[in-house]
């Protein structure tokens, strides 16, 4: 069955009626003193985040959910100025959700092309991306990079927890856990972790986004990794219905 338009009056209820939030933070490329791209981040009344919410939903609700975030979080992005920064949009999908990727796709870039953002600025982050069959996952990954969009797998950690499938199906980038990255300053044994999982990573030619770098001290030891794009407290906070600017003095320095 064809997909339905995202119409702006579902956007308008998504935000309103259901007390959720669309809030963007930018994910910062400290080798050029960008911003590389902002994530739109959704949380419920309560704080939830996107996947708890969804997790929530019974199941009618679920399969066009992160459809209306998107086109919520695109026109709000361009609202806010996305279409001048020349920065990328990272919308975060619960890949348990993308039951035909053709079809979850085609709305979404359908309100993107009528906001004026081509599809080669989307990244879609693949929360629970672990939890979808090999073959759906691949598909997934054809469809958006002959589309147009890039595909990031979400949270890479500890124990090589989805190592494998970067490997095997190749996204076009990786993010890091948080957690992770937040102790390298303070842990050792996180240190060797992110040490062995860095030239892993670049082996594959992902690009690697650091999440949860909260500190100095955890840029600089990202720094020395060669890991240079950049999220977290440290670089900027999330900001509601805009697109705040980072912190970039210090870590192009």
């Amino acid at each position: 069955m064809e997909s339905q338009p995202v119409t702006s009056e579902g956007e308008r209820k998504l935000v309103s009626d259901s007390g959720l939030t669309v809030a963007f933070q930018p994910i910062a490329d400290v080798s050029a003193s960008r911003v590389y791209a902002y994530e739109a981040i959704i949380r419920g009344p309560k704080g939830q985040t996107s996947a708890q919410i969804f997790e929530s939903l019974p199941p009618e609700a679920k399969a066009t959910f992160d459809q209306r975030c998107a086109a919520g979080a695109i026109r709000w992005a361009m609202a806010v100025g996305l279409g001048d920064s020349g920065a990328r949009l990272l919308i975060p999908v619960q890949a348990q959700s993308i039951d035909k990727p053709a079809e979850h796709l085609e709305p979404i870039l359908r309100v993107s092309r009528h906001a004026g953002l081509i599809a080669e600025r989307l990244i879609f982050g693949l929360e629970g991306y672990r939890q979808v069959a090999g073959r759906d996952l691949a598909e997934i990954i054809d469809v958006h990079r002959k589309a147009g969009p890039l595909t990031a797998f979400v949270g890479l950690g500890p124990g090589h927890a989805g190592l494998a499938l970067c490997g095997r199906y190749l996204p076009d980038l990786v993010t890091l856990e948080s957690e992770l990255v937040s102790a390298i300053a303070s842990s050792w044994s996180r240190r060797l972790v992110l040490e062995d999982l860095t030239p892993r990573i670049r082996q594959l030619g992902l690009k690697v986004i650091a999440t949860g770098v909260d500190s100095e001290a955890v840029l600089q030891r990202l720094r020395g990794f060669g890991i240079t794009l950049v999220q977290g407290e440290e670089i900027a906070s999330p900001a509601l219905r805009s697109l705040p600017t980072p912190t970039l003095r210090r870590a192009a320095a």
